[in-house]
C-alpha cells in the first residue's frame, strides 16, 4: 500500500519499481473528499485528518491483504507508521514519524532528550516582523514548521534583512 499526494512527483519511481519486481500496488490518495467521485482511486481520504483516514486505510490493508504500508512524501508519513503498526507490519514509530515532518516537535524532543542543537524559537505569521526580530540572534534561518527539505528555508542576517523577508515571502 502506498499513501501518496496526487502531485507527488515521487509516485513514478514508486510503481516502476514496483511494477518491476511483480507487486501490486494499492494506492492511497490525499484528496479532498469533493473531488473524490471523479478520481478513480483504491482510497482516498484527507492525510491531514489522520483519525478519519486511519480507520479507512487499515480496512482496505485487511481487505487487499497487503503486506506493507509505505508513505510516498512526508504528508502521510505519521498515517503509513500507525497503520503499519495496527496491522502488525515493520513500521517506524509514529513519534518518529511526527517529528520527522514537524520542526517543533523535532526540536523539542531533541531539547528533552539533551542533545545539543542551535537555539530556536516559534513565532506565529501573523505577529509583527519587528517585534520578533529585535528578539532574535543573527544570523538566523527561517523556516515553516511544516514544509520538507529546504522549502521555504531563508537566511536573515541582521533585524532589516529578517523584517524584509517576512514582507516579501
Amino acid at each position: 500500500m502506498l499513501l501518496m499526494s496526487p502531485s507527488t512527483y515521487r509516485a513514478g519511481a514508486f510503481l516502476k519499481a514496483a511494477a518491476d519486481v511483480g507487486v501490486e500496488v494499492v494506492s492511497v490518495t490525499d484528496m479532498p473528499e469533493l473531488l473524490r467521485e471523479y478520481w478513480h482511486q483504491d482510497l482516498a481520504v484527507s492525510f491531514a485528518n489522520i483519525e478519519q483516514a486511519f480507520p479507512d486505510v487499515v480496512r482496505l490493508a485487511r481487505e487487499r491483504a497487503v503486506d506493507a504500508v509505505l508513505s510516498v512524501d512526508d504528508a502521510a508519513t505519521e498515517l503509513a507508521a500507525l497503520g503499519a503498526r495496527e496491522l502488525g507490519f515493520a513500521h517506524n514509530s509514529p513519534d518518529a514519524a511526527a517529528a520527522a515532518r514537524d520542526k517543533l516537535i523535532m526540536r523539542n524532543m531533541l531539547a528533552n532528550a539533551g542533545v545539543r542543537s542551535p537555539w530556536f524559537g516559534v513565532h506565529p505569521v501573523s505577529g509583527d516582523p519587528r517585534t520578533i526580530a529585535e528578539t532574535l540572534e543573527y544570523p538566523c534561518v527561517v523556516k515553516p514548521i511544516r514544509l520538507s527539505g529546504s522549502r521555504g528555508v531563508i537566511r536573515a542576517d541582521d533585524t532589516d534583512s529578517f523584517v524584509c523577508l517576512l514582507y516579501t515571502s
